[in-house]
């Protein structure tokens, strides 16, 4: 690759400054215009909370499969990555309860740091869901 096309291959990949011998106000505007770029070129900036966690309740689902392990279901990645969005998603794992109860149990108490499953219903996923929905209710989680 010749120099030419190196240097203007650089150029390209980062917004042109002072530096290059563009105006201030001409690097202020391309700034701006190569942040935009970058927005429109990065969808999952443009991804909400709720579709991330469908997409990852969705990978989760294919990775662990008929696996009936708590802890390989837990530990799965897509899972763990649940859990790192932060107590924000717990509406979205609630609302999924809803539709179809499933073992996010322990995300949700890493999440909330309660649990509101009684003892005798552990271990019966149809409960536990209830339980944790009933709780999402009652603390205005779930409209």
């Amino acid at each position: 690759m010749s120099a030419v096309v190196a240097s203007l291959a650089g150029a390209l990949s980062r917004a042109p400054s002072v530096a290059d011998g563009v105006s201030t106000e001409a690097t202020a505007v391309l700034r701006e215009w190569y942040s935009a770029r970058r927005h429109f070129y990065a969808p999952t900036t443009r991804v909400t909370l709720a579709q991330r966690f469908l997409e990852l309740s969705e990978t989760w689902r294919e990775e662990r499969g008929f696996s009936s392990s708590i802890s390989e279901m837990v530990l799965s990645p897509a899972y763990q990555q649940v859990i790192g969005l932060g107590p924000k998603v717990v509406p979205s794992i609630l609302l999924e309860l809803t539709r179809q109860p499933d073992h996010w149990f322990w995300a949700l108490r890493m999440l909330t740091r309660v649990d509101p499953v009684p003892a005798e219903s552990r271990g019966n996923v149809p409960a536990m869901a209830k339980y944790w929905i009933e709780w999402g209710e009652s603390e205005g989680l779930l409209d």
